[in-house]
């Protein structure tokens, strides 16, 4: 055959190349000025959340790590964030020191270039050293992206020199709120942290969704905690059939008295929260696109 010839075979595979480019460009819409949207993945027992506004992206948290070659980051994670269009992230949040949320956060830095790392860490930890700028949380940080305030409320930097506190009583508590509502993602905080926050920033906890502290733990979601937030939806990131019965019957129990509607990602998989000006809506991936296997 002529070397400038070009074989059907040849044709129809440039032909099916092309066809397959729509389906790599597909990125999701541009969000309104005012609005954001929230993604908790389902990583197991741990705890992942991709927060979005219209020009902006922020990683709080990044899962468990499963193996050394394996972990939320470059198995669950990273594959997210590129099917969404994202190649860099405005700042990642690593809540504290427990490895069902820091375990996938080297091998997100590592894919994903960010441009600041927020967290509890110590200096000395690995995830610190790698991150180019590195910020404490602190109560009262605070900052704007298109019209979507980021706050910390948790913790007052003077819990940072308290040689009994807990890594999970540091966890970086960040609310997320708008025009048109607001969400709380608390980490792994126990009692002791809730009562800081009810204590320091009642005024400033209600939120109409509520990523909820430790997984469900009974060390956590006290009644006076439930009240100060009162979230419509309380959000479960738990593994299913997970070792430690997260989350416990009777913290369930306590948001239904609140009148929250449970969300839990071991029944709904991924679980997205939309805020914008129709509101707050809240939909898990297995109601979204249903298989026949979810039925377990």
């Amino acid at each position: 055959m002529d070397s400038g010839t070009t074989s059907p075979t040849s044709s129809s595979r440039w032909v099916g190349a092309l066809l397959l480019l729509p389906m790599a460009s597909v990125v999701p819409p541009l969000l309104p000025h005012g609005a954001a949207a929230l993604t908790v993945f389902e990583v197991g027992q741990g705890l992942s959340v991709l927060v979005r506004t219209r020009s902006h992206a922020l990683l709080y948290d990044a899962g468990p790590a499963w193996s050394p070659e394996a972990d939320s980051g470059n198995r669950v994670i990273v594959p997210a964030l590129r099917a969404q269009g994202l190649r860099a992230l405005d700042a990642i949040v690593v809540s504290h020191d427990d490895t069902d949320h820091s375990g996938g956060a080297l091998s997100v830095m590592r894919a994903v270039p960010s441009a600041r790392l927020y967290s509890s860490l110590p200096s000395f930890d690995p995830i610190a050293q790698a991150a180019p700028y590195r910020i404490p949380c602190a109560d009262a940080s605070t900052w704007v992206w298109d019209g979507v305030r980021f706050e910390f409320l948790h913790p007052a930097m003077a819990r940072y020199g308290d040689p009994g506190e807990s890594a999970n009583n540091l966890s970086c508590v960040l609310k997320v709120s708008g025009p048109h509502g607001a969400a709380l993602l608390t980490g792994d905080i126990e009692w002791r942290g809730e009562a800081d926050l009810v204590a320091r920033r009642a005024d400033s906890l209600r939120a109409q969704v509520l990523v909820v502290p430790h997984h469900g733990s009974t060390t956590s979601s006290t009644p006076d905690f439930i009240r100060a937030v009162s979230p419509q939806y309380a959000l479960f990131a738990v593994g299913y059939l997970n070792r430690f019965a997260h989350p416990r019957p009777e913290v369930v129990a306590r948001y239904r008295e609140q009148g929250s509607r449970i969300v839990r990602s071991d029944q709904s998989g991924a679980v997205t929260v939309m805020i914008d000006e129709r509101g707050v809506s809240v939909r898990g991936q297995r109601e979204a696109a249903p298989r026949y296997w979810h039925g377990r």
